[in-house]
């Protein structure tokens, strides 16, 4: 029995899957909130929908600009990150508010869940990284 095979063996991810992975969670954000954030625009009636409707086509553009600062330029992948995980975050929890039927607890859960989220890929980018 190859060690490979052993019970009990350890599963091994390269820094390439884990880095593709992350690029590829980035890549479908950023299609989902540019998308829908375009669509929102022509429905952005009150000044809270407009300030999500930006929000959301940031946290579109920073999912790119992460993305892209993988690969390149990356001593602006920290910053632009960290700009993307509180677009999102923002979106997320103005999201309830200002579309919905307002709801403050709504709102918290879903920003909550966003950072998580965002917490995640950036962990991701991060092991996936060379050192």
């Amino acid at each position: 029995m190859s060690p490979s095979t052993a019970p009990g063996a350890r599963f091994h991810v390269s820094r390439h899957t884990l880095l593709a992975a992350a690029m590829l969670l980035l890549v479908i954000l950023a299609w989902m909130t540019l998308s829908s954030g375009l669509d929102q625009i022509p429905r952005s009636r009150t000044f809270g929908q407009r300030v999500e409707t930006i929000a959301q086509l940031a946290c579109g553009v920073l999912s790119l600009a992460s993305a892209v600062t993988c690969l390149r330029w990356r001593r602006w992948g920290a910053q632009i990150r960290a700009a993307w995980a509180a677009s999102l975050t923002t979106a997320a929890g103005l999201s309830s508010l200002v579309w919905g039927p307002p709801s403050l607890l709504v709102g918290l859960v879903f920003a909550a869940a966003a950072l998580l989220l965002a917490l995640g890929v950036i962990r991701l980018v991060r092991a996936g990284l060379p050192a």
